[in-house]
C-alpha cells in the first residue's frame, strides 16, 4: 500500500501501467486500499479537531471527544463512498468518449487516483491545514487524468474533460446525497 501510493506520486504513469496489468479485484482494492487510506485523514482530523478545537470553531469551542470521533468517523465515511462515487461516475461517462465501460476499472482509477488527497490528509493533525488540500484535489485530478489514458485507454485530449465532468457528477451526487442527510437529520 505504501510503496504504491509513493510509486503514484512519484512516477504515475510507470504505476498506472502496473495496475492496468495487475487487475486487481474492487473488493480487494477496496479493503486493501481505501479503506486503510480513507483512515489517515479520518485518524488525523480526530486527533486534530480534539488537540486544536480553536482552528475549527474558534477560541470558545472546548474540546469534546465524542465530537472529534464522530467527525473522524464522518471523514472517513466521506472518503471512502466519494472513491466509490467518482467510480460510478467515471463509469457512466465511459461511452462518451468511445471507451467501454468498465466499472473495475473505473473504480482502479477512483481509487488510486485519490491517493495525493489521503496523504495530504495526514496534514489534519492541524485542522487549519485543510488549506493545503486543495493542491492535493488538484494533484488527483492529474492522477486521474494519467489513469483514465493508461486503465481505461482514455484519448489524451478527451481526459481532462472526463475528469472534469466526473468530478462534477460526483460533487453533484454528494450535495444530494447531503441534502437528504440533512433533510432526514442524520448529519
Amino acid at each position: 500500500m505504501i510503496r504504491r501510493a509513493l510509486a503514484l506520486i512519484r512516477d504515475p504513469a510507470a504505476e498506472w501501467r502496473v495496475v492496468a496489468a495487475e487487475g486487481a479485484t474492487t473488493p480487494r482494492i477496496a479493503f486493501g486500499y481505501v479503506v486503510p487510506m480513507s483512515l489517515l485523514p479520518a485518524l488525523a482530523w480526530t486527533a486534530g479537531t480534539a488537540m486544536f478545537p480553536a482552528d475549527i470553531g474558534g477560541a470558545a469551542v472546548t474540546a469534546d471527544a465524542a465530537a472529534a470521533v464522530r467527525a473522524g468517523i464522518g471523514t472517513f465515511a466521506g472518503s471512502v463512498l466519494t472513491v466509490f462515487a467518482f467510480s460510478l461516475a467515471i463509469a457512466a461517462v465511459a461511452t462518451l468518449y468511445g471507451v467501454r465501460r468498465d466499472y473495475a476499472g473505473a473504480f482502479r482509477v477512483a481509487a488510486y487516483g485519490a491517493t495525493p488527497v489521503w496523504l495530504a490528509g495526514l496534514l489534519l493533525v492541524k485542522p487549519l491545514l485543510i488549506l493545503v488540500l486543495p493542491v492535493a484535489v488538484m494533484h488527483a485530478c492529474y492522477l486521474c487524468h494519467e489513469g483514465l489514458q493508461i486503465v481505461l485507454g482514455v484519448r489524451p485530449g478527451d481526459a481532462a474533460e472526463y475528469v472534469a465532468i466526473s468530478a462534477f457528477l460526483t460533487i453533484a451526487m454528494s450535495v444530494l446525497a447531503g441534502g437528504i442527510l440533512g433533510f432526514l437529520q442524520i448529519m
